[in-house]
């Protein structure tokens, strides 16, 4: 059986040849019948690549692989689409993606070189308070950090949204995302957040006063609306194909699980629950677990 399935392999997956049509930002390669196109504008840590198939059959399934994860591709529009974040603390350079598309026995293999662009995103030092630290070493703050994690792994099969992303407050961000921190007193604090043991920023910071009211920045639905030992009132929402965001340090929740959200829907007030210096809303996105820059979701031509 598997001398027939290295033969038929070795048949069907002809060379790629580049395409001249390709967009600015955008690397456009085919095999046979199977055009494959990667959108390369955001290619940087924190960052996501766009992958998108075309050209194949009814039936067909496909999946992306970039620095040792897979990911994979949803029907969108008559294609099959991937979004492949590149995880915080990639180095620049150039690195392969590779797209494999099959249909029964045959299959189709493509290879793009992406080049992955510096982001220095500096450092900052927090200062918690005693008893925040405190609390920072419990237990129960590592627990459910996990449990977010396993939460912002859930890949439904729908896109729920329509259209780019929206802020969630009427207020720009302070440079916080892919920062480097250091707490004052030693406490490793992010990995109580998404439990990722790295101790790098992965969101971006809000600093609003508390009772601003929360919007969603997509359509949703909430995987999670409950306190936390580590991100206090916290909400968790999927809008599917493994893109979830997360808002910690809530003062109110106004949705529950399993309740669908319109895109710029009330779900929330924001606060200074759990452990955070003063009144801040943090807002995250993840795609299958990885965390991104919530702004590549602004402008990204996904829709």
């Amino acid at each position: 059986m598997n001398a027939v399935i290295v033969l038929t392999l070795s048949v069907v997956s002809v060379a790629a040849v580049a395409l001249d049509s390709a967009a600015a930002g955008e690397i456009v390669k085919q095999s046979g019948s199977i055009a494959a196109r990667v959108d390369v504008t955001h290619a940087r840590p924190g960052g996501l690549l766009v992958v998108s198939v075309s050209g194949h059959r009814r039936g067909a399934s496909a999946s992306a692989v970039l620095l040792g994860r897979r990911h994979a591709f949803y029907p969108v529009n008559g294609r099959l689409r991937a979004l492949v974040p590149v995880p915080l603390g990639t180095p620049p350079r150039t690195t392969l993606l590779g797209v494999e598309v099959w249909r029964l026995r045959r299959r189709w293999r493509l290879t793009f070189d992406v080049t992955i662009a510096p982001s220095r995103y500096g450092e900052r030092q927090i200062q918690l308070s005693p008893e925040q630290l405190r609390r920072a070493a419990r237990p129960e703050a590592l627990r459910d950090g996990r449990r977010i994690l396993g939460l912002l792994r859930t890949a439904t099969p729908a896109a729920h949204w329509r259209g780019p992303f929206k802020p969630p407050v009427h207020s720009p961000p302070a440079p916080s995302f892919g920062k480097r921190e250091t707490v004052k007193g030693g406490a490793a604090l992010n990995r109580l957040f998404d439990g990722l043991h790295d101790e790098v920023h992965r969101g971006l910071d809000y600093i609003v006063p508390s009772g601003t009211i929360v919007q969603a920045p997509a359509a949703a639905t909430v995987l999670f609306a409950d306190t936390l030992a580590a991100t206090g009132k916290t909400i968790v929402l999927d809008h599917g194909q493994g893109v979830s965001s997360v808002f910690f340090h809530l003062s109110r929740i106004e949705v529950r699980k399993e309740q669908w959200i319109e895109g710029r829907g009330p779900i929330a007030q924001s606060g200074d629950s759990g452990i955070v210096a003063s009144p801040t809303l943090h807002w995250g996105v993840y795609v299958h677990g990885v965390a991104i820059d919530p702004r590549v979701l602004f402008d990204l031509h996904i829709w």
